[in-house]
């Protein structure tokens, strides 16, 4: 029997169905007709009867069309895989089943099928399991292959724990409040301890390793992080992945995403607005993959949604423009209301009552707020309303750095809405509540200009031209602060020589 069938017959009900809905939902119709085959077929087929089963014939140059099926049938199998990668599980107990009912040869078949799927889709734990079972009925039976076994099942416990090891490095000795306590030397412990296992013969060990490195150079903004070649090894980290997407990794661990992440914020790094924007893409194609996310608060995403909502809010920030929808690109268009609607569903979730995420929560408000601005006046509204909510209704959470970000956002929803009392008014609450504390200088300039301009609209007073020609030249190196201020100058002819 070929590898697929196996797979397609140690399959619960539960995860067939899963399997074959995915194949019929993704427009794989010949995936979904070779494993609905091998499902329901009352017989097990030699590999030519079952190619005659697909394609109605078994020359030569149809077998070899069977054989790429067959191998692209099986890496599809990524999506149990990724999904549930526990999925080979049960049959452990449907082999002790079967010999509590005598049912010997059934049992060998079934572990046998388990044991060569497993192997491929890197399941060592199962494997550890299975081959003990080979291990102790060659010892019951007086089979001198006993040792054979048990040898095995050593070498599947070390894969095993090799790559629990990189995940409790990653755990212990990266995490966001120790950043600052990495030394140089500790750096490149960890490093040396990434790169023993980045050319491992095991793909899970590799890729795993792989990622590791990156993500420590990453989380350290450590100069290797942002080399040319970088860009490379990430590519080739992903294409790994994509081409090894059957092998199993710890439940609940989003490689991919989290692949995807590293390359995201190089980028970003590197100002690369294109290549961000084809990255942003690739997530939200795939970004409702996996089912688990469904419960929990998926942090990838949520950096992706920060990336996308802070590049539109600098790139296309010119909300208060009576034209700015007939100005604004089409497919920026499609990705604005593409981000809108994932953040309502985010938020629509059912986990934030619990208060674990709150801080999550906040963000989540702040970049849903940000994209509502690039709509219509009722969108604008229902900004300006979320953002006076979260202020007021988290006030006692410690969420300070933040508050510049809010107040962008609550600020240009106001000006845009002409609402110019409510952008003093609100101007003079952000410098009380930052008691002139800045977190982010960029932020504080923005503040800044839209203030100074309400201010001029309201009473024409010079000193506002004075300031925002001020501003302008304080901005220096913050492009879009410069950009911003041209363009309030420009719109709404203000005298300001820039």
């Amino acid at each position: 029997m070929i590898s697929i069938q196996k797979q397609v017959l140690l399959l619960s009900e539960f995860h067939f169905k899963e399997f074959s809905e995915y194949l019929l939902n993704t427009n794989a119709d010949l995936p979904y007709k070779l494993v609905t085959t091998i499902r329901h077929s009352k017989t097990h087929h030699e590999s030519d009867e079952l190619c005659k089963l697909i394609y109605g014939d078994s020359a030569e140059k149809t077998k070899k069309k069977f054989l790429q099926l067959t191998h692209h049938t099986f890496k599809l199998s990524g999506f149990l895989s990724r999904n549930y990668p526990n999925y080979l599980k049960h049959n452990l107990q449907v082999i002790e089943e079967l010999l509590s009912k005598g049912e010997k040869q059934k049992a060998n078949d079934v572990a046998e099928w388990l044991s060569d799927v497993a192997e491929k889709i890197e399941d060592y734990t199962s494997l550890i399991e299975v081959t003990k079972f080979f291990a102790q009925q060659c010892f019951i039976t007086e089979s001198k292959d006993a040792n054979k076994f048990h040898k095995k099942v050593k070498e599947y416990i070390e894969l095993e724990q090799i790559k629990n090891s990189i995940y409790l490095y990653l755990r212990e000795n990266l995490f966001f409040k120790g950043k600052e306590n990495i030394s140089k030397s500790q750096a490149n412990k960890d490093l040396a301890f990434f790169n023993q296992y980045t050319d491992h013969k095991s793909n899970s060990i590799n890729i795993l390793a792989r990622f590791g490195k990156y993500y420590e150079l990453s989380f350290l903004s450590h100069p290797d992080f942002f080399k040319h070649e970088t860009v490379k090894e990430l590519d080739d980290l992903e294409r790994d992945f994509l081409n090894n997407a059957h092998v199993c990794f710890h439940y609940l661990d989003d490689m991919y995403f989290k692949i995807l992440g590293l390359r995201l914020q190089l980028d970003v790094n590197n100002n690369n607005t294109e290549s961000m924007l084809q990255e942003v893409k690739k997530m939200n194609s795939i970004s409702s993959f996996l089912k688990f996310w469904k419960s929990y608060i998926n942090i990838p995403e949520i950096f992706s949604f920060s990336v996308q909502a802070s590049h539109y809010m600098s790139s296309y920030a010119f909300v208060f423009r009576d034209d700015y929808h007939k100005t604004l690109p089409h497919d920026i268009k499609e990705n604005m209301l593409f981000l809108k609607q994932k953040l309502e569903s985010e938020l629509a979730k059912n986990i934030w009552d619990d208060g674990e995420y709150i801080i999550k929560l906040i963000n989540l408000k702040c970049f849903y707020s940000a994209i509502l601005l690039t709509g219509d006046n009722t969108d604008k509204a229902k900004s300006v309303k979320i953002l006076e909510d979260t202020l007021v209704s988290y006030q006692q959470i410690p969420f300070q750095k933040f508050l510049d970000g809010m107040f962008v956002a609550l600020i240009m929803g106001y000006f845009s809405l002409q609402q110019y009392e409510k952008v003093i008014t609100t101007y003079k609450r952000y410098k009380k509540i930052t008691s002139d504390q800045i977190v982010v200088k960029e932020n504080d300039l923005t503040i800044d200009a839209y203030y100074f301009t309400a201010q001029y609209l309201t009473n024409q007073r010079k000193q506002y031209i004075e300031k925002l020609k001020a501003t302008f030249d304080e901005a220096g190196d913050f492009e879009h602060v410069r950009s911003l201020i041209a363009e309030l100058v420009s719109y709404y002819k203000i005298p300001v020589n820039l």
